[in-house]
């Protein structure tokens, strides 16, 4: 049956109705998931630092890994906490989320999730921004088949997260064709305007001194590759030393070389028009 009312005093009846017969979950959601207004890097930063901590989520399971609500007064918005301290490379460890932030930042990439290290419950943690406007992640893109809709600017994006996951010999994002549909994929994740963003970089970092696979290195954005030139042993260790071991950041260094390598090896084998493109900065 449909109603029709006149006048705003009914209106404002009808709305309010809606409004009160919402399920409680649903506006509770509603709530919580709501994005919060554009932010600079920085002042999420800040925010993920100082921000009262309002929800702090189900810690029921014992898990290492939860998602609270933070206000400052200004905003609420969500972070994801991380509490895994292993330094094993076959564990989990916090600190490798805010090392790969700080490397990302290094980059001027944009392309890791803002993540800071703070404590809670008398734990230290990675507290990461949670991201607003997800549309999907890349597993149940690839599950469901779906193509991007500009399949040029995905594959310049999926290169940047190529040449990004060599460096920090990154565990989840394997490239293999076994792995193809894992559930590792579930930390990329893709926006409305289909615009990548990473999170969990909790086993990274490894101490190979190799590639991984340096066949899927096609292409390198220009910036990306005059950072990686610029990036030496002492600056990330200035930047990344408190987060990690210098066996760690030896490994780094070495395949940071044999990123720089590979592509002016491409260059001369293909051209540099056919290896470095220039990816639009990102905010």
């Amino acid at each position: 049956m449909i109603l029709f009312f006149r006048g705003s005093r009914w209106l404002t009846l009808l709305v309010s109705m809606v409004i009160v017969l919402m399920p409680s979950a649903a506006r509770t959601q509603e709530q919580r998931a709501a994005p919060s207004l554009p932010m600079t890097r920085a002042e999420k930063e800040e925010f993920l630092s100082k921000a009262r901590i309002v929800d702090e989520g189900d810690t029921s399971t014992g898990s290492k890994f939860w998602r609270v609500t933070l206000d400052d007064g200004k905003r609420k918005h969500d972070a994801a906490i991380e509490t895994s301290p292993s330094r094993d490379a076959s564990q989990r460890n916090y600190r490798f989320n805010v090392a790969a932030y700080e490397l990302d930042k290094a980059l001027e990439l944009n392309f890791v999730v803002p993540s800071v290290e703070r404590t809670i419950k008398g734990q230290p943690a990675a507290f990461t921004w949670w991201v607003d406007d997800v549309l999907m992640n890349e597993q149940s893109r690839r599950g469901q088949k779906i193509e991007p809709p500009d399949p040029d600017r995905w594959n310049e994006q999926m290169q940047v997260v190529r040449v990004f996951d060599e460096l920090i010999a990154n565990a989840y994002r394997n490239v293999s064709p076994a792995f193809y549909l894992a559930t590792m994929w579930d930390n990329l994740l893709i926006t409305k305007e289909w615009r990548i963003w990473l999170v969990d970089h909790t086993r990274t970092f490894g101490t190979s001194r190799q590639l991984e696979n340096s066949q899927s290195l096609a292409q390198c954005d220009r910036t990306l590759l005059a950072k990686l030139r610029e990036l030496n042993r002492e600056a990330t260790k200035q930047r990344l030393g408190k987060y990690l071991a210098s066996e760690q950041l030896d490994a780094l260094e070495a395949r940071r070389e044999l990123l720089v390598k590979h592509f002016a090896e491409q260059i001369v084998l293909k051209g540099e028009g056919a290896v470095l493109y220039d990816l639009p900065p990102r905010q």
